[in-house]
């Protein structure tokens, strides 16, 4: 057992006798140098066609961002129309109100000059209406 060890231990102190490890310059050659131009034309490929597709995706940002300014003046037109029906409800409202309670009105004028000659023959009447401020 000794004695494999101790040939195990010279070979492995002699392996890098057996083994030449020496650097040599690896010359560049012609093939290399093809390889690297047709690297070169592959990424040149490659660059166009990516700026192809981000053109292509920035007309299609750009067409969505057209319909978005479409799809918002529409809402402002349908804003507009329904405040514009909102105010047209509301003015005619008042405007029938006033209409409708002109008439009243003169009526009620009538009734308090009557009322007030009435209470010139008639001095309890003429308390009455004193305490509620109509004379």
């Amino acid at each position: 057992m000794r004695k494999i060890l101790r040939i195990a231990s010279v070979l492995l102190m002699l392996l890098p006798v057996f083994v030449k490890a020496e650097n040599r310059e690896v010359p560049f050659t012609l093939d290399d140098r093809d390889r690297i131009i047709r690297t070169e034309q592959n990424l040149d490929a490659v660059k166009a066609e990516m700026k192809a597709r981000f053109e292509s995706v920035n007309t299609r940002f750009e067409n969505m961002d057209k319909r978005f300014d479409q799809l918002f003046n529409f809402l402002w037109a349908i804003i507009g129309i329904f405040l514009t029906m909102i105010f047209s409800v509301f003015g005619f409202a008042f405007w029938d109100r006033k209409l409708s309670l002109a008439p009243m009105k003169r009526e009620e004028e009538k009734i308090k000059t009557v009322l007030r000659e009435l209470s010139k023959s008639q001095p309890k009447l003429a308390e009455i209406m004193r305490q509620a401020g109509m004379l």
